[in-house]
């Protein structure tokens, strides 16, 4: 496969490197190190909602539940610990993009991993409620930093036809690591006392250490070295990362250095808001809400939620059923770097997406049919379904289509405001679900994935009209179509320029992706 250099200017248009052999070890350790980054969220937002049900963690900063006098977390509560935290993730996506500016990649992600050992070893020895939850809003602040960094360091590091894979291959390790954290919390559950929920918590203060060490000794981003003028390292940095020859080193960044050329005078210029311009707006919005998006498909129920939904449902041995739910979302996410290149995007998402729908409308339906144990074991099962095909699609694609779609020259705006967004809204659901589900509230429990199935058919509509293919497209193709108004839905039959000069086709454009 032939490419150019992503950048769309006219002064390389005629030059194109093949990316044949460009693989090597090294660039498969910094693409699992780099992704290893989200074990840090993952570990997090499957271990908060075991624990929280843990009786010792309630006895300790709450007490009986005022409504049902069981070891619950009222809404308030559940709203303080799981909730508000989220503002500091917000708040870390946003401080992503100077950080990324002006630091590259490496070093903003090593001190969201000291940050993040401070946030949790706060929590491990919280004297009070207050203190956890401050302890948690530390770690949501490196939390937004890893998420908004680690795209683009993968987007810029690896070929275009590896993209796809390896950006929604983060979800591997942010899924195993809720597999772990909910076994964890599972087994201390059986030890009973403070212990049971500080061991969980002292896990998750060491993991920031192991991942700070491993990623000390790897390569900045060589793109990012080339925005600073910094050739020489840029070349020795490219050299390490590719398995082809000097003179195809040579090549890749002399159009990474003619792509900088151009594009230095408008970066220069480049401010934040410059996403919300008119010639961008369509791209900045849609990149930017499928993250947000995904929040409000009915996942929070089987996931963030998932064992305080399971006991207050009345299920026997929820953290044992907890883990099956995370042994689902994994497997989606083990399925989604094969499915996503090979089916295409859209494909993908209307598949996934449309089965979510279902599962949120029957699986509604089933909570009005109060009493019957049947129902409700249906209820639990249908959310481990759903949290496999949400991984595989809905969550998968979250990652990789901001970090595509987005303008080389605005990229890391635009994955900034991206988490931003995405935490806003998690802020916006995990308030208003305990609200809808707990017996203190409205207490409509399982009948909230109504509520949800309303928001997925929306989700779909909106996906059919703005949605592009952008599978195995160079960032040049992108913009070259986003300029030309192509309509989402025509984008995989689109022929760009690029394609026209290299001879290159959907079809054959298809066989590399599936080699």
């Amino acid at each position: 496969m032939t490419t150019d250099k992503e950048c769309g200017s006219a002064e390389v248009e005629h030059v194109v490197y093949s990316e044949k052999g460009a693989v090597n070890a090294l660039l498969v350790l910094v693409c699992v190190v780099f992704g290893a980054s989200s074990f840090m969220f993952g570990y997090d937002d499957k271990l908060i909602s075991p624990v929280a049900a843990l009786t010792p963690f309630v006895e300790k900063f709450q007490g009986p539940n005022p409504a049902t006098g069981k070891y619950i977390l009222t809404a308030r509560n559940q709203n303080l610990v799981i909730s508000l935290p989220l503002v500091g993730a917000a708040l870390g996506g946003l401080l992503a993009s100077p950080l990324n500016f002006h630091f590259g990649r490496k070093w903003p992600l090593v001190a969201a991993y000291m940050l993040s050992v401070g946030g949790g070893l706060l929590q491990v020895f919280a004297p009070n409620l207050g203190a956890f939850v401050g302890g948690r809003s530390i770690n949501a602040v490196a939390f937004g930093i890893a998420t908004a960094t680690t795209p683009l360091y993968l987007s810029e590091v690896v070929p275009a036809s590896m993209r796809g894979r390896s950006v929604s291959s983060i979800n591997i390790l942010n899924l195993t690591a809720g597999v772990v954290g909910t076994v964890i919390v599972w087994g201390t559950e059986k030890i009973g006392g403070h212990l049971s929920f500080q061991i969980p918590l002292a896990v998750q203060s060491a993991v920031p250490i192991i991942l700070c060490a491993m990623t000390i000794p790897l390569p900045e981003s060589p793109e990012w070295l080339v925005s600073k003028g910094n050739m020489e390292q840029a070349r020795l940095n490219l050299r390490k990362l590719r398995g082809f020859s000097d003179e195809q080193v040579e090549d890749e960044l002399r159009l990474m250095a003619l792509c900088e050329k151009n594009n230095r005078e408008i970066r220069s210029e480049t401010k934040f808001w410059h996403i919300f311009k008119r010639e961008h707006l369509r791209r900045t919005l849609v990149a930017g809400s499928f993250f947000s998006l995904n929040q409000i498909s009915g996942v929070i129920l089987s996931t963030t939620y998932t064992t305080i939904f399971l006991t207050e449902l009345g299920v026997a041995d929820a953290f044992t059923l907890t883990i099956i739910s995370s042994c689902c979302t994994l497997a989606g996410t083990i399925a989604a770097p094969f499915v996503i290149d090979r089916a295409g995007r859209r494909p993908t998402a209307f598949v996934g997406m449309s089965i979510l729908f279902i599962i949120d409308a029957v699986a509604g339906g089933l909570a009005f049919d109060k009493g019957n144990k049947r129902a409700v074991l249906a209820i639990a099962a249908l959310s481990f379904v759903f949290n496999f095909f949400w991984a595989s699609s809905f969550f998968s694609l979250s990652n990789l289509m901001p970090s595509e779609m987005a303008t080389p020259k605005l990229r890391h705006h635009t994955m900034s405001y991206t988490i931003a967004c995405q935490e806003i809204t998690a802020v916006i659901t995990t308030l208003v679900v305990p609200q809808l589900t707990s017996a203190d509230a409205a207490n409509l429990g399982a009948k909230t994935y109504l509520v949800f199935a309303g928001c997925m058919a929306g989700i779909i509509v909106f996906v059919y009209f703005l949605m592009p293919e952008t599978r195995g497209r160079t960032f040049a193709e992108i913009d070259e179509m986003y300029a030309a108004k192509v309509p989402a839905w025509k984008w995989r039959s689109y022929r760009t320029s690029i394609e026209a000069r290299t001879g290159e086709s959907e079809n054959t454009r298809g066989k590399d992706m599936d080699l």
